[in-house]
């Protein structure tokens, strides 16, 4: 131990600098790594090890100085090593044995110490005789088994066993300490937690109530519009209330993630082709088609409607010689949504590509991997190929 205590605390000790040597640096560098893991681990003991550095002088210098005898090393060294085993083997074993079940430790006690005295005394008795027959140590000619010397360890062994209760019940009293804090802090989480949670809420219907605040005002606004135009510009008057229509239904599916009819979303889809109809005099070469059926099928919404925006805003849909086509269908229990139209070379793809990215993460929250989105440019045509189960 003082060695030990020695390369840990020593400055100008060197391990590698005094041992190393092109022989042995192998052997060298190993013990120097499990000498350094043997200090880890007693880092974590130092505690117990200082208090026994001072009880255990402590105790040797009163009792001698009481009785007037001093014991030889190997006596104190063999004896101190024993009760310390006791006293572990009590505290970190066989009271938390004892006390795991509450209502049985009236009898497990009592038993138990008594198994425990037991053993300690054939053992100090064991210990004593041979360190008698085969050392100077004692000064006894020879060691008698009888009442006398039972009671002796019979106290020594309360000592330590008394001594343990209190370092098992400290362990325990730190346990429940730590317990209880963490149980705190886990409340004290969960408090802030739903603060936090209270706080967002809060700023989400805020949000949304400022989200409706808006587009009312647009809302009258446009109907302002289309009154005060209506007699002077009956063509610009249905453009603006078409455009509120589609603006209206916008605002509604953007605060729903439920699936909605897909009849409703056709009829804003044809409104928009409609209104760019109005502003591009008719001149729009674009082909909607769709079966019957798919208006009763239901479907998130804002999807076709970000295609049609798409089309709109990347495509030359007035080109005469190439039409614009959106279809929608069901083939093998499979929804469909097919597109194909020009390429303007002079608009930005960012935007266009974020739009796709934004279908593809909406259908993947929807339908999970009952989709497939996919699309390809050829030609200076981009067309786009989407299926869903249904």
């Amino acid at each position: 131990m003082l060695h030990v205590f020695f390369l840990e605390t020593s400055p100008s000790f060197n391990l590698k600098k005094s041992f190393y040597t092109a022989s042995n640096s192998d052997y060298i560098y190993v013990n120097i790594a499990y000498m350094e893991k043997i200090l880890e681990k007693l880092n974590t003991y130092k505690i117990h090890i200082r208090s026994w550095l001072i009880f255990i002088p402590i105790e040797i210098l009163v009792v001698g100085l009481a009785s007037g005898v001093f014991g030889s090393l190997g006596i104190y060294a063999v004896h101190y090593l024993l009760n310390i085993l006791l006293f572990y083997i009590c505290g970190d074993f066989i009271y938390p044995v004892i006390f795991k079940i509450r209502s049985t430790w009236i009898w497990k006690l009592p038993l138990s110490l008594l198994v425990i005295y037991a053993c300690y005394l054939v053992i100090s008795y064991f210990v004593d005789y041979n360190i008698n027959k085969h050392t100077s140590w004692l000064s006894f000619d020879e060691i008698i088994f009888n009442s006398r010397y039972a009671f002796g360890v019979l106290w020594r062994a309360l000592q330590f066993m008394g001594l343990s209760a209190f370092y098992y019940l400290f362990k325990e009293y730190n346990k429940t300490t730590l317990a209880k804090a963490q149980l705190e802090q886990v409340k004290l989480n969960s408090m802030l937690l739903q603060k936090e949670m209270e706080v967002k809420l809060s700023h989400a219907r805020n949000a949304y109530l400022k989200a409706q605040i808006n587009p009312h005002l647009l809302f009258n606004a446009l109907s302002f519009i289309y009154t005060d135009i209506l007699n002077t510009s009956p063509r610009a008057a249905e453009a603006v209330m078409t455009l509120s229509e589609i603006m209206r239904y916008s605002v509604h599916c953007e605060f729903t993630d439920d699936q909605i009819l897909l009849k409703e979303e056709i009829e804003q889809v044809e409104n928009l082709i409609k209104l760019h109809q109005t502003r591009f005099d008719n001149e729009l070469n674009i082909e909607f088609r769709y079966e019957p059926e798919v208006k009763a099928l239901k479907f998130i919404p804002l999807v076709l409607m970000t295609i049609v925006e798409n089309i709109f805003k990347h495509s030359i849909y007035t080109d005469p010689n190439h039409k614009t086509i959106l279809k929608l269908g069901i083939e093998k229990r499979r929804f469909f949504i097919y597109s194909s139209n020009s390429i303007n070379m002079n608009r930005k793809k960012e935007s266009f590509k974020k739009g796709l990215e934004n279908i593809r993460q909406r259908l993947a929250l929807a339908y999970g991997n009952d989709f497939s989105l996919n699309y390809q440019t050829k030609d200076n045509t981009f067309s786009l190929n989407i299926e869903v189960e249904i």
